[in-house]
């Protein structure tokens, strides 16, 4: 496993259990994913993981707010 799959594991563990009830577990994972792929070589790898954090969820908070646009905001790449 690499520090990138680990640091996304860990961020979609913690918002799993932030949005619980919310947002399915498989979502959030998908979110993590893209937001990872955006972020992929474009973050200082320090900052990764509070980036990756701050990104998904303000991704995931998107995504109740507007309930009639897609569930799961796609990667830009």
């Amino acid at each position: 496993m690499t520090v990138r799959s680990r640091v996304a594991d860990e961020v979609t563990t913690w918002l799993t259990g932030e949005f619980a009830g919310r947002v399915p577990a498989e979502a959030v994972e998908l979110v993590v994913r893209a937001a990872a792929r955006d972020l992929d070589g474009r973050v200082v790898a320090d900052d990764r993981g509070d980036l990756l954090y701050r990104v998904a969820r303000a991704r995931l908070v998107r995504m109740l707010a507007k309930p009639d646009e897609p569930r799961i905001p796609r990667s830009r790449r």
